[in-house]
């Protein structure tokens, strides 16, 4: 796979939270998440990304359609892979770190160098991370239903270590352990047996472009 270059979009910052998402589809990089990795999980929902980066910050807007939208975890660090779930994995020298996200918004993080040795990202923290989903618990659809939703969210730099031109090692995915049909799918191809989202040796390039 050839490498990723998110853009630097000047003033991102400063855009009001209704139009983010509209400055990011047609302005910034746009990925597929749809690699299918197990045959015996073949439900794919149709899930694009649209990134770009500021000074301060990495911005991530996630579109997802025809997913089965479960959604049970409500405070961060709670088990959000379970729920109908995006995530970004960023790597950088032995370690890397895992954004968790579910449609609510609701966010797991944590920081190690496999996925059996992980420090948690504290709560101040994960309270620095924008997040602007579509969904609220109000609004959330019937789980049998095919339904559509977006979440975009900001990630300090400071908090994954990046500058303008880093360039890291990552993986995006759109999964759901526990909804009504469980799949895992990535946006770099993984060759394991069965699924696991916690291999750095899949990732692939990504820039911060100046």
């Amino acid at each position: 796979m050839s490498g990723l270059k998110i853009p630097y979009l000047k003033e991102m910052f400063h855009e009001k939270p209704v139009n983010i998402g509209t400055r990011l589809i047609t302005s910034g990089a746009m990925i597929n998440i749809d690699k299918i990795n197990w045959k015996e999980y073949p439900h794919r929902p149709d899930v694009k990304v649209y990134l770009g980066y500021c000074d301060q910050k990495l911005w991530l807007n996630y579109l997802v359609a025809n997913d089965l939208v479960r959604a049970v975890c409500r405070e961060d660090q709670e088990p959000v892979w379970q729920d109908s779930c995006v995530e970004f994995f960023v790597k950088q020298g032995d370690f890397y770190r895992n954004f968790e996200f579910n449609c609510l918004g609701v966010c797991l993080s944590a920081l190690g160098t496999d996925r059996n040795s992980r420090t948690r990202l504290e709560e101040a923290s994960l309270a620095q991370i924008l997040r602007f989903p579509s969904l609220n618990v109000e609004s959330l659809p019937n789980e049998s239903v095919l339904s559509n939703w977006s979440l975009t969210v900001a990630i300090p730099l400071e908090l994954i270590g990046l500058n303008p031109g880093s360039q890291f090692m990552a993986n995006f995915y759109k999964c759901g352990d526990k909804t009504i049909e469980p799949h895992y799918v990535s946006w770099s191809a993984i060759a394991t047996p069965a699924p696991d989202f916690h291999q750095p040796a899949f990732f692939a390039q990504v820039e911060l472009a100046k």
